[in-house]
């Protein structure tokens, strides 16, 4: 049974203008001279028709996944993914200097996070804007119950039709972290488009799977660049890429967004720079990936390369060594991009959507997306 969106309206007032956001995104990674030390220095609803299946979780590979939608997103759902997506929020935002968004947002009244998942940006956000009303859509049911009141969780599917038009537009959306669930992340840029008000801003963060390395300290063989090309493989074969962060500014200005802005910074996989502040960003670096690479390797792998739940855990075992070698200096890119749509009576984007772009489907067509 598809779940039914029933939004709740409450007038909403103006809230409080935002600050001016200072750049950050151009720190240099040096490595520690003392591979060795680890001195951190002083661093520190409203829903109807939803129906009790949706807790009833798929089993398998030792974990638990969405039953809503069941195989769209290929990353479990259970408490140690939960506690890792916590955690993940705590490293981006302490990456991002304690920032939650980027775009100029002011007097936002209505925001949208998609995929909001345990619903930490949402709360975060709520807070901020304690007049805002702040909407997160997910495939599972993992968010607090208690929540401010200006906040509401909703189980959906951005993928469904009805969301190429809303009835009730957004000031602001939000997206992070979505690489490697849809088959097309054009669509879910249009679809943000298309539901904002005039002047409103889309904004995604994401990371790009891509491993960087300047200094050499990389070996061709290195476990790590394996385990990102097989992955790469993988999730091509199943038809959602995992490459998409360095595409999205030229995306957003497809879809009709103006005032495109694009920001990378660098994030260490573990403690090598000799940066106190990205040591430590490195430490939680590493944990998250100890946590999280078998939820992202065990679906991608069993499903696209026809490897066994024991050869795995088996290559993950030494795969989690490598990550944790202070020898090899490498790092990933965050990329940051927002943009505004326009009014209509200023210029529009001059960008031009390719043939392929994806489109509304229409009135008589059958849409994958719409039942379960």
């Amino acid at each position: 049974m598809t779940a039914t969106r029933q939004r709740p309206v409450r007038p909403l007032s103006s809230a409080t203008d935002l600050t001016d956001l200072t750049d950050f995104t151009h720190s240099t990674l040096e490595a520690d001279s003392d591979p060795q030390s680890d001195d951190f220095g002083d661093l520190e609803s409203e829903t109807a028709s939803l129906t009790p299946s949706i807790w009833d979780y798929v089993h398998q590979h030792g974990r638990t996944y969405h039953r809503y939608m069941a195989g769209a997103y290929p990353f479990p759902n259970d408490h140690l993914e939960n506690e890792r997506l916590d955690m993940q929020h705590v490293i981006i935002k302490a990456l991002f200097a304690q920032k939650n968004w980027f775009a100029p947002l002011k007097r936002p009244k209505r925001i949208l996070d998609i995929g909001c998942g345990t619903g930490k940006w949402c709360m975060e956000m709520a807070k901020e804007f304690p007049k805002t009303r702040v909407e997160g859509i997910d495939l599972s049911p993992i968010q607090p119950d208690v929540t401010p009141a200006n906040v509401d969780f909703f189980i959906d599917d951005i993928r469904r039709k009805e969301w190429w038009h809303c009835t009730q537009p957004y000031d602001y959306i939000h997206t992070r972290m979505s690489l490697g669930i849809f088959e097309d992340f054009r669509e879910i840029i249009q679809k943000g488009y298309n539901n904002l008000e005039p002047g409103g801003h889309m904004e995604s963060h994401e990371i790009y799977s891509k491993l960087y390395c300047d200094d050499g300290t990389m070996p061709p063989d290195f476990e790590l660049l394996e385990w990102t090309r097989l992955q790469d493989k993988a999730a091509m074969t199943l038809g959602k890429p995992l490459r998409i962060a360095n595409k999205l500014k030229t995306w957003y200005e497809q879809a009709g967004f103006v005032d495109v802005k694009e920001e990378t910074v660098a994030i260490p996989i573990n403690t090598w720079p000799r940066d106190a502040r990205f040591k430590l960003l490195g430490k939680f670096m590493l944990w998250n990936m100890h946590a999280g690479v078998h939820a992202w390797t065990v679906e991608y792998f069993t499903k696209a390369l026809q490897w066994t739940d024991v050869e795995v855990q088996v290559y993950l075992a030494h795969l989690r060594n490598a990550m944790a070698d202070r020898s090899v200096h490498a790092y990933y890119k965050v990329w940051i991009v927002h943009g505004r749509k326009p009014h209509p009576n200023e210029p529009q984007s001059q960008a031009i959507k390719p043939p392929h772009w994806p489109k509304e489907p229409g009135l008589d067509d059958e849409s994958m997306h719409d039942t379960e």
